[in-house]
């Protein structure tokens, strides 16, 4: 595997394999003889320790990214017990054949601080952007035909500072709910979260797009409606999803319909290439082939490629960030590590059952890695016991069933009927 696949942790993390270097250090013990201290490879390896300790120190992480903390405290660990060999007066001697061992865990602890660096600037990148997104959007709820200028600027600087973006670990977040609660120390909104999810939508569409000759073509239109794709939910956040109607009945269908109502709020957006197809791709992005999606259940032939393409991206994303679905009954409990490997791989079967486009899938796998829709292949003809449960009949995503009932009804009749109950009640 690449070396970007160790930073975004699609195998066996690599903590298991940190392991398995210490058990194959313990076991050469002895093994040729203790290696001189003022060996050059040896005064080399020290000061390689020394640097990481120094580094591992220096690393400032804020208070709301646990999972980054989390990660800095197991290279602590990691580096304190090499401090049993490499401290200036080690516990332990070394052999010759123990220091390539000690070498990889070494490997292993720079990569891990590599990791944490760059998602911290994803961190503070994405706060740019959102400044900027929730400026170039005002538009869109005052007045009836917003200038798409603003998002077109926004797009223009995302695609340049991603030119040169290889690691898909740079543009993919580790934990969505800590950047949000980052992001709100310095932007007071109650709806980040939608921005948040856009913006990370948008830069794997790009991601993919800059990699796939297929997806060139729409990349700016599919960034553009990966930015904006969830801002129907802004329309239906008010009461809570627990509070019953007035009938004493649970109210939650309404949510299913985000995808038409932002669509309806996109439709003044326009003087762009590609503007006819942003409300359709944004009311598409939870269709699937086989018409179990929502809003509509449309089926293949009603299903646009732009459509196709932006389902998959959120479909994953959706997945890597929420893990409910990824431990449901017929798998294991993932380690937060193992989440991406995960949802890429509920994904894949997803796809070879007929509800998502499986060439969109495979483009979208071949662009995060060369060799992940191999492992994927192998992982699902040789990892019966943990495959995920396979939904065959009509769900929801289990990302949404948490937001809050909208404030209206979208069904007319009901509304009617409900009316009238309240004239009847009153008389």
């Amino acid at each position: 595997m690449s070396h970007s696949t160790r930073s975004l942790r699609w195998l066996t993390p690599a903590i298991r394999r940190e392991r398995n270097e210490w058990k194959a250090l313990c076991a050469l013990a002895d093994f040729d003889g203790p290696i001189a201290s003022e060996a050059a490879a040896l005064r080399t390896l020290k000061e390689q320790f020394q640097d990481l300790q120094r580094e591992n120190r220096e690393l400032k992480i804020p208070e709301a990214h646990l999972s980054l903390s989390r990660l800095q405290a197991r290279a602590a660990v990691i580096l304190e017990r090499c401090r049993l060999y490499l401290a200036s007066e080690p516990a332990r001697s070394l052999s010759h054949a123990q220091l390539p061992h000690l070498e990889r865990i070494l490997d292993f602890v720079r990569t891990e601080q590599v990791y944490i660096k760059r998602q911290l600037l994803l961190s503070q990148t994405t706060i740019h952007y959102l400044k900027q997104l929730l400026s170039a959007t005002e538009g869109l709820w005052t007045e009836p035909f917003c200038n798409p200028n603003y998002l077109l600027n926004l797009i223009r600087k995302i695609k340049h500072d991603d030119a040169r973006v290889e690691d898909p670990g740079e543009l993919l977040f580790i934990s969505l709910t800590e950047v949000e609660a980052e992001a709100r120390k310095q932007i007071p909104s109650e709806d980040l979260l939608f921005y948040i999810r856009g913006l990370e939508t948008a830069r794997c569409s790009y991601f993919v797009s800059r990699q796939i000759p297929a997806w060139k073509e729409s990349g700016d239109l599919l960034m553009l409606a990966g930015l904006v794709h969830e801002l129907g939910w802004l329309l239906l956040k008010t009461k809570s999803p627990e509070k019953p109607d007035r009938k004493g009945k649970q109210r939650g269908d309404e949510w299913l319909e985000h995808p038409t109502l932002g669509a309806a709020l996109l439709g003044g957006l326009r003087g762009f290439p590609g503007d006819s197809y942003l409300s359709e791709v944004v009311a598409q992005h939870h269709e699937r082939l086989d018409g179990t999606g929502y809003p509509r259940r449309l089926h293949t032939y009603h299903l646009s490629d732009h459509s196709r393409r932006m389902a998959v991206i959120c479909r994953y994303l959706e997945l890597k960030n929420d893990s409910k679905e990824l431990t449901a009954d017929g798998l294991r409990s993932c380690d937060g590590e193992e989440f991406a490997f995960g949802a890429a791989l509920e994904l894949y079967r997803e796809a070879l059952r007929g509800e998502w486009d499986e060439p969109a899938s495979n483009q979208l796998f071949q662009a995060l890695d060369e060799n992940l829709l191999e492992e994927l292949r192998a992982s699902d003809e040789h990892n019966d016991p943990f495959s995920l449960k396979n939904f065959q009949s009509y769900r929801a995503d289990e990302l949404h069933t948490g937001v809050a009932a909208p404030h209206f009804s979208l069904d007319t009749d009901s509304r009617l009927n409900s009316r009238a109950a309240e004239n009847q009640a009153g008389t």
